[in-house]
This record gives structure tokens, C-alpha cells and sequence, in this order.
């Protein structure tokens, strides 16, 4: 059989062109009202005598400008600046309107699905559908550390072991967000080459980029020797090259300040939705 897998990058033109139109937009707008703001008549150079010479020009009227008249002169060089400037961005927005109006995302997925399931058997698609590629991702058998009986239970019927867990689990899971509990995995030490291995609380799958993050809770902080090793994981995964950001998310609390759900789930929907 052919291979004909290939990495078939996420197609985001539609969410880049629409940020892009409301930038412009915000733009246009402003252009706007400062042409609103502008003296009347427009600006006319001449050369005379290897001098460049001015004119404010309103109607028939054509109006010399001395020296005396910059700020004048300024401001009516930066109205026709700011015309010319609107009218680029205004083409600009019209393209990309009709960009998100014909423009239909494809990377695959959709001409694999239209095919019915005796044929999809038959094939290696250039990209698994999203449901299917977190079916494989779930799949996945590991053995994590084993977990006695907290009585502490996720909405999907699992056993963690805090009551902070179960809320970024609960979370996850109400966002759609695959995870595995506690998977191992394999971090450098920050004083030597050798690995260890740890379990993260929470690896995650952004469904939409395909891509990983680690969610580590540290839930004793006010505790000096729990901080000082939470410190020092953290230090292990940025040896290792995880990121805050781009393939890492940490929460923390203390006793006086436990974990906020708004928080948490603030930061999934930024990393994982």
C-alpha cells in the first residue's frame, strides 16, 4: 500500500483573515476620523528655482504657503497620506471579505469522511479525522502510578488524588479537552544528563493543533520544602524543553488562596480549545 501520510498543517486561514479584517477595520476607522479632523483643500508641490513650493488647493482656489505655514503644510501632507492609506486598507478589507466568503478550510479530513466506510478501510488517508486521531491518542496504554482509594472521583469516573485535580479534570472534560492522567514522562536533570521519570498530573491534547501540553498542579506552595521541589521540577521541564505556554501549563495554590475553576478554565480554553 502507498504511504501517503504526510503532516498536513491545521488550516487557520480563516481565523488569521478575520483577525486581520478586524484590525483593519479598527484602522479604517480611525483613518477616518482623523480625515474628519483635517483642514480643508489638499496639498500641491511645485519646484521653483530648485525650491519646492506649496500650495493649499479648496475648489478653484489655489492658496500659496510660505514657510510660516509648516504645521499647515504638515497637516494637509498627512490628510492625503491618510486618504491614500484608507483606500489601501479598504481594498484590502474588500479582498479578504470575499476570501471568508468562497474560501472553504480543507485539509483532508472532509474528502476522507465523504467516503463511505468500506472504502475509508481500503485507504491511508493524508490525514485522520479529528475524532479518529483522539480515538488513537486515547488508545494509548500506559502505566501510570497507582492511586489508593481517595474517594475523590472525576466526572468521567475516575480516581485522583485531590479535590484540585478533579476540578482541572471536570474542567477538561467539559471543554472537550483529551487527557491522560498522570502519564509518565521522561525529564533531564537540570545538574546532570540523566532522566527522570515523572508523572505529570494532566497531559492534554489541543485537538485543533494536535499538539500536547503538560498540566502540572502544585498544590502546597505555602509549604518551603513542597515550593523549593515544585521549583525545582519546574527547572527539570524547562531542561527538557517544556515551556509555559507552548507545550507546559502549571497552576499553583496555597491554603489561603486555592485553585480557582475560573482560572483554570481560562486557561485551558487559551492552550487547549
Amino acid at each position: 500500500m502507498n504511504n501517503l501520510k504526510m503532516d498536513v498543517s491545521v488550516d487557520c486561514i480563516l481565523s488569521q483573515a478575520q483577525k486581520r479584517i478586524d484590525e483593519l477595520q479598527q484602522v479604517i476607522e480611525f483613518l477616518q476620523k482623523q480625515l474628519e479632523k483635517a483642514p480643508e483643500g489638499s496639498l500641491y508641490g511645485t519646484s521653483s528655482h530648485f525650491q519646492l513650493q506649496w500650495q493649499r488647493i479648496i475648489g478653484e482656489k489655489r492658496i500659496y504657503l510660505s514657510g510660516g505655514k509648516s504645521k499647515l503644510i504638515k497637516a494637509l501632507a498627512q490628510k492625503k497620506y491618510n486618504a491614500l492609506l484608507l483606500e489601501d486598507f479598504k481594498r484590502q478589507r474588500k479582498a479578504l471579505d470575499k476570501l471568508i466568503k468562497s474560501y472553504v478550510p480543507q485539509n483532508g479530513e472532509r474528502t476522507y469522511m465523504s467516503m463511505s466506510e468500506r472504502w475509508r478501510k481500503q485507504i491511508e488517508p493524508l490525514n485522520i479525522p479529528d475524532s479518529e486521531y483522539v480515538d488513537l491518542w486515547q488508545s494509548l496504554r500506559y502505566k501510570g502510578k497507582s492511586v489508593e482509594n481517595t474517594g475523590l472521583w472525576t466526572s468521567k469516573g475516575e480516581i485522583v488524588r485531590s479535590k484540585s485535580e478533579i476540578i482541572i479534570a471536570d474542567v477538561l472534560a467539559s471543554l472537550g479537552v483529551p487527557y491522560r492522567y498522570e502519564f509518565p514522562h521522561k525529564l533531564k536533570n537540570v545538574d546532570s544528563s540523566r532522566c527522570i521519570e515523572v508523572y505529570p498530573d494532566f497531559t492534554c491534547l489541543n485537538v485543533h493543533t494536535r499538539k500536547e501540553f503538560v498540566w502540572e498542579h502544585f498544590g502546597m506552595m505555602d509549604d518551603a520544602e513542597y515550593a523549593c521541589n515544585a521549583v525545582a521540577k519546574i527547572e527539570m521541564y524547562l531542561n527538557s524543553g517544556y515551556f509555559w505556554g507552548d507545550n507546559l501549563i502549571f497552576t499553583m495554590e496555597t491554603h489561603e488562596k486555592p485553585l480557582n475553576s475560573k482560572i483554570v478554565r481560562i486557561l485551558a480554553q487559551k492552550y487547549l480549545v
